[in-house]
């Protein structure tokens, strides 16, 4: 049975009250938020700020990767191009997959910019690069136009 967003922030406000509380990596600025979730490719996609970590998340819509073991590397593409995310399997959730964005968050000053740091490196994962153009004179000069 897929791993619903809402399940996904209920499991890790449970975490965090229960096993995170008093470790020093914690900003207690932050709250477990899910941010962006879409689906891509009949999967659901998006980013998951906790107040230990900010982990890009790949919801799977099916069974396809319950037997692969905890730790296992899955390489997926995205339009910015290749990623490679970890196969987590949670005792409550099932296996979801995850890639960290950022591993602390003690810096971070608030819940509005962990959002929008969040959503902007989604938005970026999801982009298309963009083909470089060479201008002659840029080339020549070091200068564009």
């Amino acid at each position: 049975m897929p791993i619903r967003v809402g399940q996904l922030v209920e499991r890790f406000e449970t975490i965090y009250r229960e096993r995170m509380q008093d470790l020093p990596i914690v900003n207690h600025k932050l709250r477990v938020e899910a941010v962006s979730f879409d689906q891509w490719e009949d999967q659901n996609l998006g980013v998951l700020v906790t107040p230990w970590f900010i982990n890009l998340v790949l919801l799977p819509s099916s069974d396809e990767f319950i037997e692969m073991p905890q730790g296992q590397l899955i390489q997926c593409t995205f339009p910015s191009g290749p990623c490679e995310l970890t196969v987590c399997q949670d005792e409550v959730l099932g296996t979801y997959l995850a890639a960290v964005l950022f591993r602390t968050v003690t810096d971070f000053p608030d819940q509005d910019t962990a959002r929008a740091i969040a959503a902007e490196a989604l938005a970026g994962i999801l982009e298309q690069p963009r083909a470089a153009t060479l201008d002659r004179r840029a080339f020549f000069t070091g200068f564009g136009r």
